[in-house]
């Protein structure tokens, strides 16, 4: 019989992936190798498949698929398998893969997003007038007037009522992307502007920068960010119908 199969795909995918080594839970479904060993859905174009991928929930279906091979790669100690429920050792054998994955790229991670996660507490004086805001900003500068003190008599904007401080809040939901661009390179107590922004002319300043520390809860949810974005590229390319680098794992240390 003749086989309808794509050129580059090893015709009988049941056979070849049955050689591949599972030392965690045998997935319910295998990968596709290809030609050159990369893993492709085995696409089985079932009923259920089809009516998965008609409700939009084809992606869920491949993401599932992904997480039961990992499954299928991570071993957990005879006692811990025999002390806890199935679903249990899934969640297990899924937190370890992303551990050793993921773990060693923690602190690169976190060096390149860290000025995203800090907070800081600001303060804004806005006014319409150009020639106020810069009468205020000199006074505020020369030691005439306190800022709060200005914002309370002479901001136009709602937080004027508590001395023109927000906060604490991350640099990127400040407000306008231009206030926070300049509030992510400044130091603190300094004074920014005035600058034109619509309407309005502001002056602002940094008053505390709080800096955040890479502890063990926030350890985790860096683990998480990068496994997220892993599981994305591999989801877009499989839902494009291209393959994916076999999957492996390596125990952490």
């Amino acid at each position: 019989m003749k086989s309808d199969q794509t050129p580059g795909i090893v015709s009988d995918p049941w056979v070849s992936a049955s050689t591949l080594h599972w030392p965690g839970e045998k997935p319910l479904l295998e990968p596709q190798p290809d030609a050159i060993g990369r893993w492709l859905w085995p696409t089985s174009a079932s009923p259920l498949e089809t009516l998965l991928a008609r409700g939009g929930q084809h992606t869920t279906l491949l993401r599932c698929w992904l997480e039961d091979l990992i499954g299928g790669l991570v071993s957990l100690p005879a006692d811990y398998a025999t002390a806890h429920d199935p679903a249990t050792c899934r969640r297990e054998r899924l937190q370890r893969f992303k551990l050793a994955t993921f773990g060693l790229h923690v602190d690169e991670h976190f060096s390149r997003t860290k000025r995203q996660r800090d907070r800081i507490i600001f303060s804004v004086l806005r006014c319409a007038s150009t020639s106020r805001i810069q009468e205020l900003t000199l006074a505020i500068r020369e030691g005439d007037i306190d800022f709060a003190a200005a914002a309370i008599r002479f901001s136009e904007g709602p937080e004027s009522a508590q001395g023109g401080r927000i906060g604490p809040v991350a640099p990127q939901a400040a407000g306008h992307p231009e206030v926070s661009r300049r509030l992510e390179q400044a130091m603190e107590g300094e004074l920014i502007g005035p600058f034109p922004l619509g309407d309005e002319h502001l002056l602002l300043r940094l008053d505390t920068r709080i800096t955040t520390r890479l502890d063990e809860q926030l350890q985790q949810q860096l683990i998480e960010e990068l496994y997220q974005e892993w599981l994305k590229r591999q989801l877009d390319a499989l839902v494009a119908g291209e393959s994916i680098e076999p999957l492996e794992y390596l125990p952490a240390p």
